[in-house]
């Protein structure tokens, strides 16, 4: 085995964290707060003093949660990837659901993400860099439960006593551990079970197959009951890492820090990534590990992002390769679009070739990965999306069909028997989609998002109000004002909540239906998941960024309903479409306050004014949304002007 280089942590997060109920009801328990920060960015920062670059997250209980805590997907501006288990897999069945996203030879760290330790994991590196196994686990001799044994060569012969071999030294296992990706083969995909009992076969069938390490040094804390909870939380955490340098007290995601000196408006992520709490503006406050402070590169402009020369040449190399030119050949690449996502695109020019779209995307969004097996998946069924000719996932490269400059918001003074023709086609792919059957849906080789549920409505109403509210309109609400409005908001959700689940596209906008030769096409699929069908036709049919009249709306929401015979009456139907765009609504206001302010997109405050002035009438029209309604309008008779200090709304 070569010198160790562990590039990704894999950090468990899924538990229910029963032990520590009432707390973890409503919160993951790697996400209490322990120092005025999520407990599990304290394994983060561990797992960055011995070089991890990336973050994978599991979770189950309670997801949205982490959604509110990394927002940007990132921890100090290194890149945090959540991966759902709709069923609770356990340890072993949680590495199994990553093993797409490791490389081929790639040495894994896990972690469990209700630890608190500092102990050197350099020494855990070395051990598994020199004992060549697949497994490596990191021991202390004291602890609450001594369930590894050690035989006399001081190789691990038991876990839990499922072997029955008395060796001759018992040891707590941390939770911390080194994996070969090869471990992964004796696992099975989406079976629940724990590590343990894979570890114990191992050394059945060959003594000695799993390696271990006692560390003695440092501190080692596991979180598990309350009294423990409440102890760390009055004591606080004294981790001093091996490098020497203390875990920075009260660090928080990089989107809820101020932006860094001499940055204007927050716009790009340096030194914003990299400040702690109490740290001088753009300061790394001596972390001992590095921070980084762009993932996907410097931002240019246009909202897109500045590709550098190394970049540049691995992008093209990948052109290259793809359309099967020699090396020399030239390849132009022209940077596209300004959009809010982190995905980066580039028109490519070769000699003697049709014009193709090059996607780069991050790591710092699961669904990015998702976007070429979805594609695959609705040119199948007849829903029309750019063809991809090639997807390197290692270097997160799709190099995809060019549609074009033109999409429905681009038509949208056009007249409106042009328009007509071209939504009533766009509302066929979505009926298309809605109405595929489920049991039929690929799911062994296609992935998506955690569907449509309480805790995904709660996320977007709650990136509404924290962006929106009282981020661009600065509006704090009155005592006893807010917890009426939730109510009334998740009695929208619940609303919502019963209709039946479909797939759904989840950001059906203008921007977001290519028109090639007359025909739509839709594109930024890939966090397509199952969901109210009326969260679409709100997307689509209530977008700020294009102007509908009232008429012209009820014709295309008719048209929808005729075509697709949906299980409602037309009174509940049109009922239905009100809350949704509701709920729509409130989630692209979050997005427009977010990217606006806190990523330094500036032209998305322009759409803020149009997006409240549609949400004040759908909650009008919708009978049962009176205190959403009157926030609305008083939202915007800031965004217009009409207060004495309003925010400037113009990029």
């Amino acid at each position: 085995m070569s010198a160790m280089r562990i590039r990704t942590a894999f950090i468990l997060g899924a538990g229910m964290g029963t032990r520590l109920r009432p707390l973890t009801l409503e919160t993951p328990k790697p996400l209490l707060p322990v120092g005025g920060r999520p407990l599990i960015t304290f394994a983060m920062d561990h797992c960055l003093t011995v070089g991890v670059e990336r973050f994978i997250v599991n979770t189950h209980h309670c997801p949205a949660a982490y959604d509110r805590e990394f927002p940007e997907r990132s921890w100090r501006g290194w890149p945090v990837l959540f991966r759902h288990e709709e069923v609770l897999l356990d340890t072993a069945g949680g590495i199994k659901n990553i093993e797409d996203l490791l490389a081929q030879d790639e040495t894994l760290l896990v972690y469990n993400g209700d630890v608190l330790s500092d102990l050197p994991l350099s020494r855990l590196l070395a051990a598994h860099a020199a004992g060549g196994k697949e497994a490596t686990l990191a021991l202390r001799s004291d602890g609450p439960l001594l369930n590894v044994v050690l035989d006399a060569d001081g190789a691990v012969c038991d876990l839990r006593g499922l072997l029955g071999n008395p060796g001759v030294r018992r040891c707590l296992f941390t939770g911390i551990y080194a994996l070969e990706k090869s471990f992964l083969r004796r696992l099975t995909t989406r079976k629940v079970e724990s590590v343990v009992p894979v570890f114990a076969g191992m050394i059945r069938e060959a003594p000695g197959s799993v390696g271990g390490v006692v560390i003695d040094e440092g501190s080692w804390e596991d979180i598990g009951d309350p009294e423990a909870y409440a102890r760390i939380c009055a004591e606080g955490p004294k981790l001093r890492y091996e490098t020497g340098g203390r875990a920075p007290e009260g660090s928080a995601p990089a989107a809820s820090l101020p932006p860094a000196a001499g940055s204007a408006g927050g716009a790009g992520n340096a030194g914003l990534l990299a400040a702690p709490y109490g740290a001088p503006s753009g300061g790394t406050a001596d972390l001992p590990f590095p921070v980084r402070s762009n993932f996907l590169g410097a931002e240019n402009g246009s909202g897109g992002a500045a590709v550098s020369d190394p970049a540049a040449d691995t992008a093209a190399a990948f052109v290259r390769t793809s359309l099967g030119l020699p090396a020399g050949a030239e390849i132009d690449l022209c940077p596209v679009g300004r959009g809010g996502s982190d995905r980066d695109y580039c028109r490519v020019a070769a000699s003697g070739r049709d014009s193709l779209i090059l996607m780069r995307y991050g790591r710092l969004r699961e669904e990015n990965h998702y976007y070429a097996a979805i594609a695959g998946f609705l040119r199948e069924i007849g829903v029309r999306v750019p063809a991809i000719f090639a997807h390197d996932p290692q270097r997160g490269l799709v190099l995809m069909e060019d549609l074009g400059d033109e999409d429905l918001f681009a038509l949208r003074a056009a007249p409106w028997e042009v328009r007509r023709g071209l939504y009533e086609k766009t509302l066929a792919l979505a009926a298309r989609l809605h109405q595929f059957p489920p049991g039929r849906f690929p799911a062994g080789s296609v992935r998506l998002m955690p569907g449509f549920g309480p805790e995904l409505y709660r996320w977007e109403r709650d990136y509404f109000r924290e962006q929106c509210v009282r981020g661009v309109c600065r509006l704090r609400l009155a005592e006893g004002e807010e917890e009426a409005l939730e109510a009334e908001l998740a009695g929208l959700a619940g609303r919502l909540g019963e209709t039946k689940p479909e797939l759904v596209h989840r950001d059906l906008q203008s921007q977001n239906v290519m028109i090639v030769g007359d025909e739509p096409v839709l594109i930024d699929f890939q966090g397509m998941r199952r969901g109210s069908l009326f969260y679409d036709l709100g997307s689509l049919l209530s977008d700020p960024y294009v102007e509908l009249r009232e008429e012209e709306r009820t014709t295309l929401l008719r048209h929808y309903f005729d075509v697709s015979r949906p299980p409602y009456g037309w009174g509940e139907f049109g009922e239905l479409f009100l809350l949704a765009s509701a709920q729509r609504l409130m989630q692209a206001l979050g997005a427009y306050g977010f990217l606006g302010l806190k990523k330094g997109k500036t032209h998305f405050l322009a759409h803020i004014p149009r997006a409240l002035e549609r949400l004040r009438d759908v909650a009008g029209r919708a009978g049962r949304l009176p205190r959403l309604h009157d926030l609305a309008r008083r939202c915007l008779a800031v965004a217009v002007g009409s207060s004495p200090t309003p925010p400037t709304f113009c990029a």
